[in-house]
């Protein structure tokens, strides 16, 4: 199968968004959006105010705008109409920027803010899977299935692909909090499903690049060492986002156990957002018997970052042209 993933778009930004007409092109059997699907906290503002300072009612209606204007955008319209698609959510959809630093899922000021953003990207969930069905998303801001008291968190999804290929999408913002990321309960579905198939390859998509250069990255928290332990037991390829770059990374776990980490981002984005070069990227994960190959692309073209083959049975890695 062919996996297309990514991350990283705003319509302010960039409204022409020819990525999505990329990826059709490689005809993918499943797209996965891997978090920052809108900025929230992306210029302009509502009259010029910080989404953090607006009041209720106009927090609801400002995101309500950014997902509808990136659902009718035309190139990423016709994509997810055609290709079964998966999200995640990561800061950018959650809240803002520097929300994990100031604590914000603890302050009761934020609480509505909160609900709203849960409401929201739930919404833009249903309506992926349902292909963009007409009515599938709310247009109006009193729309009772927005307007949920108890809205859940997105929380973890498990996709079950094909023999010996598993999904793991994970909320890593909804519990993100001093040094924990996923939250006990999350941790303990994601074991669970692993430990039920453990000859598998295992997906897991995550908003976090797993170490190194990102302030988010999960080196930063103890499930860090947590999914060390797991990859000593199982095989697994985190698919990441929000840096706004592709990459690829393997970490030497020791007697021949890898981690590997495949990050796209930068879907419609400049580089740093607003300003900076434009980005067009997006990753390829292509599966056979015997392996997957990852491929990486930006504005149309094979990226810098090259390619890799991972063998499937041995779990090692290697650079292919």
């Amino acid at each position: 199968m062919k996996l297309a993933f990514t991350s990283c778009m705003s319509y302010t930004v960039f409204a022409q968004q020819p990525v999505w007409d990329q990826i059709a092109a490689q005809h993918p059997d499943r797209l996965v959006l891997l978090g920052d699907s809108v900025y929230i906290d992306a210029m302009p503002f509502p009259n010029n105010i910080h989404p953090k300072r607006l009041e209720t009612n106009d927090f609801l209606l400002h995101l309500l705008g950014r997902w509808r204007v990136q659902l009718d955008q035309p190139q990423f319209r016709a994509l997810v109409k055609a290709v079964p698609t998966d999200a995640i959510w990561d800061d950018h959809d959650f809240l803002w920027n520097e929300h994990f630093e100031e604590n914000a899922i603890t302050k009761v000021i934020y609480k509505d803010n909160i609900r709203i953003t849960r409401a929201l990207f739930n919404a833009f969930c249903r309506t992926l899977e349902a292909r963009l069905a007409p009515g599938s998303f709310p247009d109006a801001y009193n729309d009772a299935v927005i307007n949920q008291s108890d809205e859940p968190p997105p929380g973890y999804k498990f996709r079950d692909l094909e023999p010996g290929l598993k999904l793991h999408l994970t909320d890593g913002r909804s519990w993100r909090l001093k040094r924990d990321m996923l939250g006990a309960a999350q941790r303990g579905q994601i074991e669970a499903n692993m430990a039920a198939a453990p000859g598998a390859v295992h997906l897991l998509a995550s908003g976090s690049v797993v170490r190194n250069d990102d302030d988010s990255r999960w080196e930063q928290f103890d499930d860090y060492v947590w999914l060390q332990a797991l990859a000593r037991q199982y095989k697994i390829l985190v698919l990441s986002g929000d840096i706004h770059a592709n990459r690829f990374q393997a970490t030497d776990l020791g007697n021949g156990r890898w981690l590997f980490d495949a990050t796209s981002s930068g879907a419609a984005i400049k580089r740093l957002v607003d300003a900076g070069s434009k980005c067009e990227n997006y990753g390829l994960l292509t599966t056979d018997p015997t392996s997957l190959r990852l491929d990486f692309f930006s504005h149309g073209t094979a990226d810098s970052v090259g390619s890799w083959a991972i063998d499937r049975a041995a779990w090692t890695h290697r650079s292919v042209a």
